[in-house]
């Protein structure tokens, strides 16, 4: 990927955010992008089919499993707690090191069947969009308008556990539908790695 000074080259604009800085408490505690899925970790499932629909791709949490090319961006103290936490982080990043780009994916670290249209659909419209499919929305699928943001985190007391769902509400996000039933599942249990493992056989 093209950098200046650290900084990515004006040609690059497609930033996507692996989610990685949840506690696992379904899975024991584990450390759910490192589990194994067909033979391989979860966040290179997710990084796969991120590669070709993104330019740079950022880790949100404390290491890159392994995964080559990737930036890691932990959490940060002057921003708010909870499952938004990555999303401010990704935020300051770009500030810092993109500041021509306007927006940015967000998918979480268990998701590893992400559609792969999923950066082209959400940010085809104005402003930010959240996935939706037949059971509801899934706002950890997200695109995420960085001006918007700004203003949503402004208005938040300082340390808020900012829910996504409300996140989105906040800078009026749009719903995109998605029909395929498997493109969200989200590996929260033994029992949904195991359902993981069958669609992959199947």
């Amino acid at each position: 990927m093209p950098e200046v000074n650290g900084t990515l080259d004006k040609t690059t604009d497609r930033i996507a955010v692996i989610l990685a800085g949840g506690g696992g408490r379904r899975m024991g505690g584990a450390d759910k992008g490192a589990l194994m899925l067909a033979g391989r970790p979860l966040a290179d499932h997710v990084q796969a089919r991120l590669a070709p629909q993104s330019d740079r791709i950022l880790i949100s949490g404390l290491h890159d499993y392994d995964c080559a090319g990737v930036s890691v961006v932990p959490d940060r103290d002057d921003g708010p707690r909870g499952p938004a936490a990555g999303i401010w982080a990704a935020l300051k990043w770009i500030e810092r090191n993109a500041p021509e780009v306007d927006g940015f994916l967000s998918v979480p670290v268990d998701g590893p069947f992400l559609p792969d249209n999923l950066f082209e659909r959400l940010s085809d419209g104005i402003g930010s969009a959240i996935a939706c499919d037949a059971t509801g929305a899934h706002p950890t699928f997200a695109y995420w308008d960085c001006d918007a943001l700004y203003a949503a985190f402004s208005t938040a007391p300082d340390g808020y556990g900012f829910p996504l769902k409300e996140l989105a509400d906040s800078v009026h996000a749009e719903r995109v539908m998605f029909e395929d039933a498997n493109a969200f599942l989200n590996i929260n249990s033994p029992e949904d790695l195991a359902h993981a493992e069958n669609i992959l056989r199947d």
